[in-house]
């Protein structure tokens, strides 16, 4: 990967994909003052440009709030809470210039497989995967063919992925090294702040530090989420196992949406 240089015109076009009034962290900016404000852009490049290269940031930077946001009413179960994530603006800015540039490398060097359509630009989301569903299905009805299938949930996808591996796939796919050992640095800073009911849980001493997983509400975690799950198509695809709709053609081995992944296989003693 290319060393990366933060222009102005990168500040611009991340603070420009960003909704206006999306609820912002601790420093309580929106985007929206951002774009208004195009004098800060040259100013934001240059202090990102020096956080990129001296390989730190401030832990404010990295310290999010999360919003316990309840599922039922009255209740005092934990599990019933939907946890909500937002970050500071500033540092959303800045993952997202990190994240497009991290997505030309990865599209450049086809590194993403076809079969993740989570996080693909110019993608239909879910729509391709239920089409070539249909058309497997088709394909066996009309020619009375085999056909076994498996569904696999990770649960607590994002939660789980170890901050190991997320180092280790960045390396393994070439990220530009001076990239790599920001995300570590900021990675061993990730904390949040509980708020329930506008009220805030959590002492400004005591934030709780994430030592697993992705963290939330970044704009890069959903492509390095994606990326460290890529080996796994890798491996799948040269299995030689799959569904082959015709004759000497590609074979359909699984379909990923994000972490939602579905097998395809001729017969059940595959998918084991």
């Amino acid at each position: 990967m290319d060393p990366v240089i933060i222009t102005p015109d990168d500040v611009a076009e991340a603070v420009r994909r960003a909704p206006n009034w999306k609820s912002p962290g601790l420093d309580g900016l929106h985007h929206y003052w951002l774009k208004g404000f195009v004098v800060c852009h040259a100013v934001l490049a240059r202090q990102f440009q020096e956080a990129l290269d001296q390989k730190s940031l401030p832990s404010l930077f990295t310290t999010g709030i999360t919003h316990l946001v309840p599922k039922d009413r009255d209740s005092t179960e934990p599990s019933k809470y939907r946890p909500i994530t937002c970050l500071l603006t500033i540092y959303k800015t800045l993952t997202s210039i990190l994240s497009a540039r991290i997505t030309r490398h990865l599209n450049s060097n086809q590194v993403m497989s076809r079969a993740q359509n989570g996080c693909r630009g110019g993608g239909r989301g879910t729509k391709e995967p239920l089409l070539i569903d249909a058309v497997i299905g088709k394909v066996v009805k009309r020619n009375r063919r085999n056909l076994s299938a498996s569904w696999i949930d990770y649960k607590k996808a994002f939660d789980s992925v170890p901050h190991t591996w997320l180092k280790r796939v960045l390396e393994l796919y070439k990220v530009d090294c001076t990239v790599r050992d920001f995300l570590g640095q900021c990675m061993g800073q990730w904390s949040t702040i509980l708020c329930h009911l506008g009220q805030r849980m959590t002492a400004a001493e005591n934030h709780i530090r994430i030592r697993r997983g992705i963290f939330q509400g970044d704009c890069l975690s959903p492509i390095w989420f994606c990326l460290s799950l890529n080996p796994l198509s890798t491996l799948l695809e040269g299995s030689g196992r799959g569904f082959q709709l015709r004759k000497g053609g590609t074979k359909v081995t699984h379909l990923f949406y994000m972490d939602d992944l579905k097998l395809f296989a001729s017969s059940r003693s595959h998918l084991v």
